[in-house]
């Protein structure tokens, strides 16, 4: 099918869409598609625009039909039984419910779960550096998406500050429980975690789709394919890779490819179609690009997502974990830990990230290359010299970090979609919502 501007674009069938909504290389977060294409090709950057209009359809559909149909109060019961025990321990479950649990209990061919197992090792092998990476270069930079973030700029979950700590922590919790070893069996935790936040993204979907300040033809759908893409394999896989060799811990060809596999398949569970699901590290490395290349700079949304997360690391206890070693947080002052971490996102995330983002430059950025030789020869002495156990390390860095995420009276293990739900309503409608608009 050709529009009138002569663009391409693919035929979908995401459910409650505007008739008249824009394809996606014509849709306002999107930018620089022409050269994009010329690039790296016209099919495949059409494609990946393209999935800005298409979600999880599967989940979102299963979401919608149990809103509908199951008795009043119990969608989400039948859905955790459904993730608990199987589709066959809900009573005549509706037919979009079974087709989501066909999906999830169907493993792909191509997944190894001895891979698996190795990709979470490397990837948790560098211990308390993981950590850092994901807070730096990975969750902070993730704000750089304009279209992606749009969700929790209207519900101000990431920007009102008794909010930030808690989305922090769900964030990580679920982070840690899928990608730790065997996490995304079907009968552990980080398998069960994700299909949680599936159900909230299905919970946001829904919401956004019926408000009347969502902006279709700037933003797209909610809860997108293209940005789940750059979720799972960009941030949490590309750029903590990318992080870790920058400090000095290099991951091997091997190691790469089983990070990339064990967050292909965390991206399946969640909802990732396999059309778009990236498949390896040149894959990965291809589409990050491409999508880097196509979205819209970051707004003041953007900015203010990220300062209140700064803020937050900086100036909260986190009790029994901090994200800087232990020996510099308790020496620091907050705003020291802001100039700190300002120079480390810079290392990490990258000038023009940073300058997106309104990150001051410092020349703390410099402790990064500096400490490179340092890093790299402990990694070797103690990996081929004192042959350190990767597993053990891997389990240990978990087990610390696990300290951080324990859940105390009152918490949830992920976000309560009900709750998402009231602050976007509470939000959205906020002249102040979506700051820069």
């Amino acid at each position: 099918m050709t529009t009138n501007s002569g663009l391409h674009h693919i035929e979908f069938k995401a459910a409650d869409v505007p008739a008249d909504l824009r394809p996606g290389p014509l849709l306002g977060r999107t930018v620089n598609y022409e050269q994009a294409v010329g690039i790296f090709g016209r099919r495949t950057v059409e494609h990946i625009a393209a999935h800005y209009n298409i979600g999880d359809e599967l989940g979102y559909r299963a979401y919608v039909a149990l809103r509908e149909k199951a008795p009043k109060g119990r969608a989400k019961e039948i859905y955790d039984a459904a993730v608990a025990q199987g589709i066959d321990a809900v009573a005549d479950p509706p037919a979009e419910l079974v087709a989501l649990f066909e999906h999830v209990d169907h493993v792909p061919d191509w997944v190894d779960w001895d891979q698996l197992r190795r990709g979470s090792i490397a990837y948790w092998r560098a211990g308390k550096l993981v950590v850092m990476g994901l807070a730096y270069a990975a969750i902070g930079a993730g704000f750089r998406t304009y279209g992606g973030s749009r969700e929790l700029v209207m519900s101000r979950r990431l920007i009102e500050p008794d909010q930030v700590g808690r989305r922090l922590t769900e964030t990580l919790r679920w982070a840690a429980n899928a990608s730790r070893p065997d996490g995304m069996r079907r009968s552990s935790d980080g398998f069960r975690i994700t299909m949680q936040v599936r159900w909230i993204h299905a919970a946001v979907r829904y919401y956004c789709s019926r408000n009347e300040h969502w902006d279709w033809n700037d933003w797209g759908i909610s809860v997108d394919n293209t940005d789940a893409v750059y979720t799972m394999g960009t941030l949490f896989a590309e750029s903590v890779i990318r992080a870790l060799g920058t400090v000095g811990v290099r991951l091997s060809a091997r190691e790469r490819d089983d990070v990339v596999a064990l967050w292909r398949y965390i991206g399946h569970v969640m909802g990732i179609p396999e059309d778009i699901n990236f498949t390896d590290w040149a894959d990965l490395q291809r589409k990050s690009a491409i999508i880097r290349m196509l979205e819209h700079p970051a707004d003041d949304g953007c900015r203010t997502l990220l300062d209140s997360l700064v803020t937050y690391m900086c100036e909260a206890e986190i009790e029994g974990f901090q994200v800087l070693p232990a020996f510099v947080d308790s020496r620091l002052t907050p705003q020291r830990k802001r100039t700190l971490t300002n120079g480390l996102m810079r290392a990490w995330a990258g000038d023009e990230i940073c300058d997106q983002l309104g990150v001051p430059d410092n020349a703390l950025r410099y402790l990064v290359p500096a400490a490179k030789p340092f890093v790299t020869v402990h990694d070797q002495v103690l990996r081929k010299i004192l042959k350190q156990d990767d597993e053990a390390k891997a389990l240990r860095t978990l087990r610390e970090f696990d300290a951080a995420l324990t859940l105390h009276d009152g918490e949830t293990e992920v976000a309560d979609p009900d709750d998402v739900v009231r602050m976007l309503a509470k939000n959205s409608s906020s002249t102040d919502a979506v700051p820069g608009r």
